[in-house]
């Protein structure tokens, strides 16, 4: 059995490209400047589903009230229908306690703790403000445990950046409480990050999961943000109370494919060991940018202790990393089946996701069986279509990229105006790599013969890990309005040699070609 399912092909397309995988619940095409964030998904007592999102980006009002949709199918996901739309809705995740629904997230980009409840399947809904101040989250796992229901949070009073100032909490109320009642509540102490930790390499934790360990314990199992593999997750213990968290650097860091990312852990209801569904690296794109920001690879993830975790089988996969992504997956239990909501980067007429990240599609997903997919179910892994450019030193081989000459009043990058200026002669008229800005090229350089690979990065510092480039004398800049520096450096390669670049920085890593 493939390892990608479909419940239903995508009925009515309204464009050319081909669809995304799976079925499209909503389409915001980049022009819109409104992309599809959080998605979330339950299933409430009738058998129906329900499925959400917010909107982030320009047009979108999300650091004032945001705005996030709703959607019901009948039919299993085959179709869907939007029920309403939400007004001050952020990071918002729908669970089900009997016969009501709740959703619980903020109200904003960093915004108050809201909760909502509906008694009639989601069309008329109670609000309620459970904690003032700025809050961080995700849609992340609602449980009950110990006579109590858990929730996973961050405060976002730990500093004024983004990473730093992300504090990890919990959030629990008896299980028989009012949880729209703010006095039902307690709140953990927060636990703020370490910049020390991962020996210096860790930026954020985030996004955690509220899930019991093997022990019986309550655990905050966090998304972790540091610049190269393997991924890593973190382990926060809680107390049984609720009040007290804690946390070990030289024990609780975890390795988890795709633990860099947004992720959903689910116990199995059937058995031992829990599940997640993670946007995994592949080797072959291991380097090839920051771990947050390779998503391109959806992974059914397992392990029997919360500790260790194998990839039991690839589900999604799009070899362009520039333009495609399948992101903040949620999923719930469906018998014997996975189903899932996909915050998914595709193709569509307009020319696709603005980059991987800002996505046009929610899209709705099912494996069945899926607990026995091995990696013969792996879904196809195609090799990139684009680019391929020989020289007398290299093959070069990606997407995302074309190739210009480096002098002088040249545009740098491929969507911006922007023109490099302070060329030096012993560069100018080499040929380099015009990527776009901010955005994820995919592109591996192979050496033909012993020779010497060099780029061009911003002064900033690349994301990306860049251990063994050796930084050269020469620099110059573009002309942006901070007049922006970027540095050469270089690295040897041996002959049949594969190398991808690195990616991670706003700049890139921009190959500098020899004069032919």
């Amino acid at each position: 059995m493939k390892a990608l399912l479909l419940l239903a092909a995508l009925v009515c397309s309204t464009w050319a490209a081909e669809p995304p995988p799976g079925v499209v619940i909503h389409h915001s095409p980049a022009s819109q400047r409104l992309y599809i964030g959080s998605p979330s998904l339950c299933v409430l007592p009738d058998g129906s589903y329900l499925a959400s999102h917010d909107l982030f980006g320009p047009a979108s009002k999300e650091h004032d009230l945001a705005r996030g949709r709703l959607y019901r199918s009948t039919d299993k996901g085959a179709s869907w229908q939007h029920v309403r739309d939400f007004e001050g809705f952020f990071w918002t995740g729908l669970f089900t306690r009997g016969k009501s629904v709740y959703t619980l997230g903020t109200d904003k980009h960093h915004g108050r703790v809201i909760a909502r409840r509906s008694d009639d399947g989601g069309t008329e809904w109670r609000e309620a403000v459970l904690a003032e101040g700025a809050w961080h989250t995700a849609p992340m796992p609602v449980i009950e445990h110990g006579g109590r229901i858990w929730r996973a949070i961050e405060d976002a009073d730990g500093g004024t950046k983004w990473g730093e100032r992300y504090r990890a909490r919990m959030m629990s109320a008896p299980a028989d409480a009012d949880l729209l009642d703010p006095k039902s509540w307690t709140f953990s102490n927060p636990m703020a990050r370490d910049a020390t930790w991962l020996g210096g390499d860790f930026t954020a934790w985030l996004e955690g999961n509220a899930v019991v360990d093997p022990e019986g314990n309550m655990v905050d199992l966090l998304r972790v943000d540091q610049s190269h593999v393997p991924e890593k997750a973190a382990i926060v213990r809680i107390s049984e109370d609720g009040t007290s968290a804690s946390f070990d650097p030289a024990k609780d860091f975890i390795e988890m494919p795709g633990g860099a990312k947004k992720f959903t852990i689910r116990k199995d209801p059937a058995g031992p060991g829990y599940w997640t569904l993670a946007s995994i690296i592949p080797e072959r794109h291991a380097g090839a940018g920051r771990p947050a920001s390779i998503r391109n690879t959806l992974a059914l993830v397992f392990s029997d202790d919360l500790r260790n975790w194998e990839i039991r089988s690839i589900l999604l996969y799009h070899p362009d990393l520039a333009k495609h992504g399948f992101q903040y997956v949620d999923w719930q239990f469906d018998g014997s089946d996975l189903i899932a909501a996909c915050r998914t980067a595709w193709d569509d007429d307009e020319g696709g996701a603005r980059n991987h990240h800002d996505a046009n599609f929610l899209t709705f997903h099912r494996w069945q069986n899926f607990r026995k997919l091995t990696r013969k179910d792996d879904a196809p892994m195609s090799e990139a279509a684009g680019l391929t450019r020989e020289t007398v030193d290299f093959s070069l081989k990606g997407g995302g990229f074309d190739i210009a000459e480096l002098r002088n009043g040249a545009v740098a990058f491929s969507n911006r105006a922007y023109v490099w200026d302070a060329v030096p002669p012993s560069l100018a008229g080499s040929s380099f790599t015009r990527l776009g800005g901010g955005e994820k090229a995919s592109l591996s350089v192979t050496a033909r013969r012993d020779a010497t690979v060099r780029i061009a990065t911003s002064f900033g510092g690349n994301a990306a890990n860049l251990s063994g480039w050796e930084k050269e004398n020469e620099e110059f800049g573009y002309n942006d309005s901070g007049n922006t520096r970027v540095q050469v450096l270089s690295r040897p390669l041996k002959k049949g040699e594969l190398l991808v670049l690195p990616r991670g920085n706003w700049t890139g890593s921009i190959l500098i070609l020899p004069k032919e």
